[in-house]
């Protein structure tokens, strides 16, 4: 289902401090979001939304745990350190971002304290980012049924950051 047939006037999507500032400084302020218009994972719901590996409120509360306990095994902020990386190769790629920048943020992604990974609950509104929205392919998805969207080069004014506890 395309992102302007969806009924639910609010996406949701979490990414990391550190993610929010590359995207602030480096992407003119523009941000690449995986975002659903559940904030929660029901799987147990006969109406398929989102498994947990794509749930804002999961992502959130990982990502929240793995800063706060120090977990030297963490997985989403290894996760989120090669997406950073494979968002500036991407980016140097469309020569959005020179090949001195793409090493800055690389550097950025490796040496950053996992402090830096805070997570940051994106508040979207789906009718401004209808213009930014990628088809998410079904084989890309983390459940074939659920409801995934990307927005791409997003502007900061069209989402609002909410920190939860």
């Amino acid at each position: 289902m395309s992102l302007k047939d969806i009924p639910h006037p609010i996406l949701y999507s979490t990414m990391s401090t550190l993610a929010y500032n590359i995207n602030k400084k480096y992407y003119g302020d523009k941000h690449y979001l995986w975002c659903t218009p559940y904030f929660g994972s029901d799987f147990q719901s006969p109406h398929f939304t989102v498994p947990p590996s794509s749930s804002p409120l999961e992502i959130y509360n990982t990502l929240k745990n793995e800063v706060d306990g120090a977990d030297l095994h963490n997985t989403k902020i290894k996760l989120n350190r090669r997406g950073i990386r494979k968002g500036a190769d991407i980016m140097l790629k469309l020569k959005k971002i020179s090949v001195e920048t793409h090493a800055e943020i690389i550097i950025i992604s490796k040496r950053a304290k996992d402090q830096q990974f805070k997570p940051l609950l994106c508040v979207i509104s789906r009718i401004e980012a209808v213009a930014f929205y990628q088809k998410v392919n079904v084989k890309d998805k983390a459940n074939p049924l659920s409801h995934e969207y990307i927005v791409s080069d997003l502007p900061h004014t069209a989402f609002d950051i909410i920190r939860i506890g």
